[in-house]
């Protein structure tokens, strides 16, 4: 058999080495420069966060410590700290690493450490250190000899057998099985030869090294600042500090000085003992991104072509890439049978029964969470994914009838305030659906709610993210980050959960033990009509919009006695004045965050029906509709009953509903023949199972505690982030469930995750002063 192994990094050539005994081997170098191996930091340890990681991370080193290549890598033992918040399973974990211990806060601070956040711990390892993965790299290409080749590769060709070509600049060679190890390069192979490339991306890694005054740390990674360091073996530390840069072409060595001023920055906050001078050696570079973030061997094309990659160890693979390298090699001698499908994403959750491996998972797909993804796709490559238990595309599909309007004008869209130039804007689907002209004309007012439906149902279709049919019936926190599963099986594994599941209607007491097809919720009328009696009395309770929506439908099919049943003293239609509407704005949510729980519950209280209410233009509708009817009935055949609370029902006979009300003045009886309620609507809990749950914090009413990010305060974080949508009131005011803030949020949100200011959010010039 004869194998070609493309990229000679330290993971392609540890690979090529240990296949080298058994079989013919070429590996093929890449483009001529600086590659990833060469800038690594070449740190070694034990301890990881990610399960799969960590034990490849203590085979590795159990090797590199005891065999042949200790000389030749340059290995050099400095301890090694790993700083992070403390997270159910931990002590576990440490336990998987031999020598390892954990430290408390205190004992940090007794090792030089300062500023870290409350609940920080360190994982101590005395058999850490780092090696020079460019020494060994260069070791192992000697003992391969002739074997290595000039690159980089062109092009892959897959053949109907099952062989590869590689065409190289000195023309092409046949192979019966190949690697692609290319690191960064890799993607880029994959997509040029019209091969799948997903989900590999490339990042920018940077590191500077500096002068040191006083004693050195150990090597340490600060998973609570993105700081990581180590001594060098002339006294020197090497600083660095995750870029967030994505997207970066292979090869990029351009160093961004801003980063190495974070670096300091942070470096001086966190160990103040250490007098740092100005960096002497600025290296960057790109290297190669996965999920899972594993250094691992994975098919691209399934069993029918013997076509495999071995990068995306989350970055620099040298504390993997020994035991990586032996599993891999291991697995191509067997011939490769045991990677059979057709990606990275395919084998994960099929060969290896684990989950898909995402970045984000959303619970629901309503307009919060498309917001968010729609936004989250020009700005990562990162994977994200939605889950939802409707069959397909809907909004309230149930209450939209024909004339049902929007409360919210139509710029107001998934992301135009934010990102004006998305593709996905309200104004992009009205002109690629070629309606543009249409709906000017049409002089609406607002917007036909079913227009609004239809727009989302075009974003979602453009997204190609959304998993429908998938209720979500758990919630689960591991090492390995939230699982998420659908009918009792994992599907998902994600660093960070956006919570975005909505609301449900709301069904009082009263409605039980009344007749389902003559006593139902508001979402069921549409359906229900066909069996209703127009000249029969009915009720509908609920002084809100989706009350006034009910009145309206039943007035255009006919009823003629119809009672609308509110609490309010009156029914109320929005206020939509300029002042009302200051309380939308970013502006307005920032200030609310800096007032005392109660305060601000008082001030949302008392602004609610700036939203909480009736359209503008309803009330003027229904009392039309209603006055049309009387011309040709001679009776209105909707009476307005404000004041009234329903508190009982009973049923009369076979045929009346008897509804107990009470009122300002003295109680009331009303007796009808069919009741609709449009009693508002209530959150649903999200699903975490118990031990989540037990980690969430909640306030007096039993609400999560939501922070100004929209992030959910929680027990044992770990760097991993639950956001949640709709379920803030009471600290965002109320565009928590609307939808005039929906990219606004969503943007709070990306800045949060991704620790950086993607979106800014500038809402300087207002006249009020809050």
């Amino acid at each position: 058999m004869r194998i070609c192994v493309i990229g000679s990094g330290i993971a392609g050539t540890l690979l090529a080495w240990r296949l080298s005994g058994s079989v013919e081997v070429d590996i093929v170098t890449g483009p001529p420069g600086t590659d990833a191996t060469a800038v690594s930091g070449g740190g070694v340890r034990g301890f990881e966060t990610h399960a799969r990681q960590r034990r490849l991370a203590t085979e590795s080193l159990h090797e590199l410590l005891g065999g042949e290549l200790r000389e030749a890598a340059g290995y050099t033992e400095t301890g090694c700290t790993y700083l992070l918040p403390w997270y159910s399973g931990l002590d576990r974990a440490v336990g998987e690493v031999e020598g390892a211990e954990l430290l408390d806060l205190e004992q940090l601070r007794r090792r030089g450490w300062h500023g870290l956040p409350d609940g920080t711990v360190g994982v101590s390892e005395r058999r850490a250190g780092f090696i020079r993965p460019d020494l060994l790299r260069r070791a192992i290409l000697e003992r391969l000899g002739s074997r290595v080749l000039k690159g980089p590769v062109l092009r892959l060709v897959p053949h109907p057998d099952g062989s590869v070509s590689c065409r190289l600049p000195g023309g092409g060679r046949r192979y019966d099985l190949v690697v692609v190890a290319a690191g960064p390069w890799t993607p880029g192979l994959l997509a040029g030869s019209a091969l799948p490339a997903e989900p590999y991306r490339t990042k920018a890694i940077q590191v500077a090294t500096y002068q040191v005054a006083g004693p050195l740390p150990t090597m340490f990674v600060d998973e609570t600042s993105d700081l990581y360091g180590r001594p060098t073996a002339d006294g020197r530390l090497l600083l660095g500090v995750d870029t967030h840069h994505w997207s970066v072409p292979p090869g990029s060595s351009r160093p961004t000085p801003d980063l190495a001023a974070q670096a300091v920055r942070i470096a001086r906050e966190r160990l103040p003992h250490l007098e740092l001078s100005a960096p002497d050696l600025l290296v960057s570079n790109a290297d190669c991104y996965a999920d899972p973030p594993v250094l691992t061997l994975w098919s691209v094309l399934g069993s029918s072509h013997r076509l495999f990659t071995f990068t995306g160890g989350s970055g620099g693979s040298v504390k993997t890439a020994l035991a990586a390298s032996r599993i891999a090699a291991s697995d191509l001698l067997a011939g490769g049978r045991s990677r059979t499908t057709t990606s990275r994403t395919e084998n994960q959750s099929m060969t290896m029964n684990e989950p898909t491996r995402y970045h984000t998972v959303g619970i629901g797909a309503g307009p919060s969470n498309l917001s968010l993804a729609a936004l989250y796709q020009n700005v990562t490559t990162e994977r994200l994914a939605l889950f939802d238990a409707r069959p397909g595309s809907g909004w309230h599909t149930p209450l939209l009838y024909p004339g049902v309007r929007m409360q919210t004008g139509w710029m107001k869209d998934l992301v135009s305030l934010v990102d004006p130039r998305h593709e996905l804007t309200f104004l992009n689907y009205l002109v690629t659906s070629g309606r543009l002209y249409a709906l000017i004309n049409s002089q609406f007012d607002s917007l036909p709610r079913i227009e609004y439906e239809r727009y989302l149902a075009w974003a979602t279709e453009r997204l190609g993210v959304v998993n429908f049919s998938a209720r979500v019936d758990a919630i689960s926190f591991t090492d390995d980050g939230f699982v998420t599963s659908v009918d009792g099986e994992p599907v998902a594994v994600s660093e960070h959960l956006v919570l975005g599941v909505g609301t449900r209607p709301a069904r009082p007491e009263y409605l039980s033990g009344l007749p389902a097809d003559r006593a139902f919720i508001a979402d069921e009328l549409g359906s229900r009509l066909a069996t209703m009696h127009p000249a029969a009395p009915t009720a509908v309770i609920g002084g809100g919009q989706t009350g006034l929506e009910c009145v309206l439908r039943l007035i255009g099919s006919g009823f003629t006695d119809i009672r609308w049943i509110g609490r309010n003293q009156w029914f109320r239609s929005i206020d939509d004045s300029p002042m009302a509407n200051e309380l939308y704005r970013p502006s307005h949510i920032e200030y609310l965050q800096g007032l005392n729980r109660s305060k601000r519950r008082e001030m949302i209280d008392d602004s609610r029906y700036s939203g909480d209410a009736i359209t503008p233009g309803g009330l003027r509708a229904l009392y039309q509709a209603n006055y049309d009817a009387m011309l040709t009935l001679g009776h209105f055949p909707a009476t307005l009953l404000p004041g009234r609370t329903v508190t009982a029902s009973e049923l009369i006979g076979e045929d009346d509903i008897r509804l107990c009300c009470t009122t300002t003045s003295a109680p009331e009886e009303h007796v009808v023949r069919q009741l609709v309620v449009a009693a508002g609507r209530e959150h649903v809990a999200a699903p975490f199972d118990a031990e989540l749950r037990e980690r969430i914090e909640f306030d007096d009413d039993g609400e999560m505690l939501v922070e100004p990010d929209y992030s959910v305060r929680w027990k044992g974080m770990n760097g991993h982030r639950i956001y949640s949508f709709n379920a803030s009131r009471y600290s965002h005011g109320l565009t928590n469930a609307g939808l005039t803030q929906l990219p606004v949020r969503a943007a709070i949100v990306l800045n949060s995750m991704f620790e950086r200011e993607i979106y800014p959010i500038s809402d300087k010039l207002c006249a009020v002063q809050w």
